[in-house]
């Protein structure tokens, strides 16, 4: 092999090692973000799942709120309350299918 070969031969070498280091770095990375992306998405759904327990709760104080008020806030109570039992017997006809 002449010096030019191995001279060649040397730097498609290097390159190849290059390469490796930079496929490793990205497969590092690639696991980084997915990881950081699976702890953002659990992070979202528990904030989800807040977001729908003060929804309801917001909701039973609300009625409360209407059921303790005089006048107008009781006629909103009332619709609450008849909302409720019509999701409720909504739910019973699925159970009885």
């Amino acid at each position: 092999m002449s010096a030019e070969q191995v001279e060649i031969f040397e730097g498609i070498k290097q390159k190849i090692q290059s390469v490796k280091v930079r496929l490793k770095a990205q497969q590092d990375e690639n696991l980084r973000l997915k990881q950081q992306y699976e702890d953002l998405q659990k992070t979202v759904q528990q904030k989800q799942l807040l977001i729908e327990e003060l929804e309801q709760e917001n909701q039973r104080l609300a009625l409360v709120k209407g059921i303790m008020a005089d006048g107008e806030g009781s006629q909103d109570a009332r619709v609450q309350i008849n909302r409720i039992v019509r999701e409720i017997d909504k739910c019973i006809a699925l159970l009885n299918r």
